[in-house]
């Protein structure tokens, strides 16, 4: 076994000088950090800054159609337009396309070999993908072109959703929250003054939005972002991933398994029991269908609206690897959807079951 596959499947919270085995949720920014942040963190993101370095160079396989086992890269994002049409990001740059619902995949042409963190879609033409200092990607064609645009501050960014095809949010470290109306002709920075990590963001239209992040940071929007109110959680814990299924009902996930759930706009949030006690990355759902996913090869799943959630069984060979993003959508056999994660993990589900073949 290589190195680097053994360092990806070992548990990223255990990785602390692994290059290839840190989810982003896991990272924190380098030498500039205050004082009372753990050492580790600062030791994990300055292994994840090693990622775009030339010798760990992959071969360009952009145009070539690959399969699922042909991809090795750390995969931290998915969004998925339709059930047969989705994007993952990663490290290097790279951003992978599939039309055939996940059977094989091409690599689109990037301007950049830094980590992409998360990718999103207004619709099958327009979309983002952001990453490490600052780096914001945007198509126009489907990914046929992928442009750099200029992000107003050069700091991580971690999340990005994709509105309408000129409205988006980014938001990562130090409290960065970046907004456009233009379709990134121009970032605004509407950042935090606070020294916080922003982690998930999701909006289900231009008015109603949801942003989390460390130490149970939960900020919602009614009015597009020209104000935004902190919900009261009982929780201390960092959140890193937001689903929102309308403007009244929505999900959070975090550290230690803790899930959380909304049904009057945030004004409240509800703790649900929760199956796991490992941090959770992200969440998705589809109707009443959703799925989570997290550390050591941890997914759960609830078939009724997020009352409750069970474990799934995953492949022995992938329980020690991190899955960092999970997209669920409606199809014509019903709820199905794909997890992605470390070392080019990928599994796909069908409704509350993880298809193996």
């Amino acid at each position: 076994m290589s190195a680097s596959r053994d360092s990806a499947q070992r548990p990223p919270c255990r990785a602390l000088v692994s290059t290839r085995a840190v989810p982003p949720s896991k990272l924190r920014r380098g030498p500039e950090a205050t004082p009372y942040r753990p050492l580790a963190l600062g030791v994990l993101l300055a292994g994840v800054l090693m990622l775009a370095g030339p010798a760990y160079a992959v071969p360009d396989t952009s145009g070539v159609k690959l399969l699922p086992h042909d991809i090795k890269e750390d995969l931290y994002s998915s969004a998925f337009v339709s059930a047969e049409e989705g994007w993952l990001v990663g490290t290097f740059g790279s951003i992978y396309h599939t039309n055939d619902g996940g059977k094989t995949w091409q690599q689109q042409e990037t301007p950049t070999s830094s980590p992409l963190f998360s990718v999103s879609f207004a619709d099958g033409q327009h979309g983002w993908a952001v990453g490490k200092t600052g780096t914001i990607l945007y198509t126009a064609d489907g990914g046929h072109v992928w442009q750099a645009q200029k992000a107003p501050v050069p700091k991580h960014l971690f999340a990005v959703k994709a509105v309408t095809p000129q409205v988006a949010w980014a938001v990562g470290d130090w409290g960065v929250r970046l907004y456009t109306s233009d379709g990134g002709a121009t970032w605004q920075d509407r950042s935090l003054n606070e020294d916080v990590i922003l982690y998930g963001v999701d909006f289900v239209d231009p008015e109603h939005g949801w942003i989390v992040g460390e130490v149970g940071l939960m900020m919602g929007t009614q009015d597009g972002g020209e104000s935004w109110t902190r919900s009261k959680t009982p929780t201390g814990k960092s959140l890193f991933g937001v689903s929102l299924r309308d403007a009244q009902h929505g999900w959070a996930v975090g550290l230690d398994g803790e899930i959380w759930q909304t049904s009057d706009a945030g004004a409240t949030w509800t703790a649900q029991k929760s199956p796991v006690k490992v941090a959770l990355y992200s969440i998705s759902f589809a109707g009443d269908i959703g799925w989570a996913v997290g550390d050591v090869g941890t997914a759960l799943v609830s078939t009724d609206d997020g009352s409750n959630w069970k474990e799934v069984r995953v492949p022995i060979d992938l329980k020690l690897f991190w899955m960092h993003a999970v997209t669920v959508t409606p199809g014509p056999k019903g709820v199905h959807g794909i997890i992605a994660g470390a070392n080019g993990l990928m599994l796909w589900m069908q409704r509350d079951q993880i298809l193996t073949n």
